[in-house]
């Protein structure tokens, strides 16, 4: 399997570059009992994890190749759709708003500067809050702006423009 599901990603988070026995990955993930010790198995046979002592953490000898795999232009965009999917799928607690909208130039300008002080805040109240709140209890936020005619051109010959 080329890149990493978002279930695996997710188990990277949790370990950052720290060593964490399977209890406190499973708590703090949140994944089902069975499901997070497959993972952490599939990730040990990849050579991302090693296991020591009852602990897991991430590998120092992860080649470039499998870094380019796993953190690549492609992970990254197959990770994206994988959450934004499984945010459209979700049927209670979800915040959830598309919409196409005409802007002219000055409201475009202002929008922008809007994104921009949100995405400010956000890595803000990241950094804030990271170490206190587990890995499961955190939000997926994403937002984004795209000109309908540049879409559709994209949608017609599958490429971006």
């Amino acid at each position: 399997m080329k890149g990493l599901s978002s279930l695996e990603r997710n188990i990277l988070e949790c370990l950052g570059r720290q060593a964490l026995n399977y209890e406190t990955i499973q708590l703090q993930t949140g994944l089902h009992e069975n499901v997070c010790f497959n993972l952490l198995q599939a990730l040990i046979i990849r050579g991302i994890l090693r296991s020591e002592n009852g602990r897991y953490k991430v590998s120092e000898a992860i080649s470039p190749l499998m870094m380019e795999e796993i953190n690549g232009v492609d992970a990254r965009r197959a990770e994206s759709l994988e959450l934004i999917e499984a945010v459209l799928e979700q049927e209670s607690n979800r915040v959830f708003r598309f919409q196409k909208i005409a802007l002219d130039t000055r409201d475009e300008k202002i929008f922008l500067a809007m994104l921009s002080n949100l995405e400010s805040f956000l890595g803000d109240a990241h950094k804030k809050a990271q170490a206190s709140i587990p890995l499961k209890e955190r939000k997926v936020v994403f937002w984004g702006v795209g000109e309908v005619q540049a879409l559709m051109r994209q949608i017609v010959t599958g490429r971006s423009v």
